[in-house]
């Protein structure tokens, strides 16, 4: 009778290996579980500066086991399922964490030092050392490549996401400015409103009194009507100011919040705009020209063009003018080519450096950094100029004489694609 056959065992993936060097790779997995995990935890905690005293062992030797797991089903049935999904879960809570990228590449290398480590143990040939890191070089390769490129795909995600929540919070921070200055400014007529009714009804307690007293004369009737028609003219102007001042800020305001493409007046529409960034500007010593053709007509979410405006209105009052020195603006719209607008923003303010106007529109930059400067205003600009509007935008600037900057867009609606810059 011949003996039975063992089953053929599965290829080690990775570089051909002799039989012996096989078998001696497996018996290692198999018999030196613990030492090698040991070993690795070890190197690792060791070689990455970022982990030590900020991690317990236990859960880096917890790491190190699954590690181990994965790499021994890739080794002996040659499944990277384990490893996939080890991948998946080290590069998840690693992303929106502060570890560095050269630690989860050495934790995907702790495996192979840990090998190491006990094939130094015991003393092996050289040569058999050496065909058995070969195959684990080739592994770790494979491991680490696929693992930078899921880790760079989740941080990608994450990025995007922070800073699309980092530009909404600053475009309501911007609508929040609008509230205030509002605010500022309907105080001013609301308060002229409640003085002049004030005057009127003591004008009218007087007449009363005058009336129910029998001394009711000619001359008082007639100061009185003269009065109440001037108290009156003051409350209705400066309620209709104040009422003006609303219906601009809610329609700006819901604009803003909603995106709704409708034809649009732009002239009639910029005026409007303008009217409620008063209260931005007017406090100060700065003004805003309009030079606009008021026959322009487009097809767009008006919301867009007021986010750009305030946006480069704020931007010029906080970046362009010197506190103690009046500024002046210039809003320009006017027709550009057959079928499109242009809308020049201009300042007569410091001006940008040559290093400026190259990183004006780069996310977080800014020349106020520390001072409410966020560095997105112009990013968000720019994004809402070629996504939304489907225009470009260029910037023309000197150190110390000021600032351009020139938006074009079509009139027509666009469907898809935005315009090369």
């Amino acid at each position: 009778m011949t003996a039975p056959q063992d089953p053929e065992e599965p290829p080690v993936t990775g570089a051909p290996l002799r039989e012996e060097a096989r078998a001696l790779l497996l018996s290692l997995l198999q018999e030196e579980r613990e030492a090698i995990v040991n070993a690795g935890t070890d190197w690792i905690i060791r070689r990455s500066p970022d982990l030590q005293g900020r991690r317990p062992r236990d859960e880096t030797v917890m790491l190190v086991q699954r590690e181990f797991d994965a790499y021994r089903d890739l080794i002996v049935d040659g499944d990277p399922s384990r490893r996939d999904s080890f991948i998946e879960f080290t590069t998840t809570f690693r992303a929106s964490s502060e570890f560095r990228i050269s630690t989860l590449l050495r934790g995907f290398l702790c495996f192979k030092r840990g090998v190491e480590a006990v094939m130094q143990a015991r003393s092996l040939s050289a040569e058999l050392s050496l065909e058995i890191v070969g195959t684990l070089d080739e592994l770790y390769f494979e491991t680490s490549s696929r693992m930078v490129d899921v880790y760079a795909d989740k941080l990608l995600a994450v990025l995007e996401s922070t800073q699309a929540q980092l530009m909404q919070r600053e475009k309501m921070a911007a609508l929040g400015g609008l509230v205030a200055g509002v605010a500022h400014e309907i105080n001013t007529p609301m308060g002229v409103a409640v003085t002049a009714a004030s005057l009127l009804h003591d004008s009218v307690v007087a007449l009363g009194r005058d009336f129910d007293g029998g001394q009711l004369r000619k001359s008082s009737l007639a100061t009185f009507l003269r009065d109440a028609r001037e108290a009156a003219d003051l409350t209705l102007g400066n309620l209709r100011r104040a009422s003006e001042l609303v219906t601009s800020f809610k329609k700006i305001a819901v604009d803003q919040s909603h995106t709704t493409r409708r034809k649009v007046s732009l002239g009639p529409y910029l005026r409007e705009v303008v009217s409620s960034l008063g209260p931005l500007y007017k406090r100060g010593p700065h003004r805003l020209d309009l030079v606009i053709d008021d026959s322009l007509t487009a097809e767009l979410d008006p919301g867009v063009l007021s986010q750009i405006l305030t946006n480069l209105v704020q931007n010029a009052l906080v970046h362009a003018f010197a506190d103690d020195s009046p500024g002046v603006m210039l809003l320009l719209l006017q027709r550009h080519g057959d079928d499109g607008a242009e809308l020049a923003f201009s300042d007569d303010g410091r001006g940008l450096s040559e290093v400026e106007k190259r990183r004006l529109f780069e996310p977080f930059f800014t020349t106020r950094r520390g001072a409410g400067g966020s560095g997105l205003g112009m990013h968000i600009v720019h994004s809402l100029v070629t996504q939304s509007l489907h225009g470009r935008i260029t910037v023309d600037s000197t150190l110390g004489e000021g600032t351009t900057l020139r938006i074009c867009f079509p009139l027509r609606a666009q469907i898809t694609g935005a315009a090369p810059i």
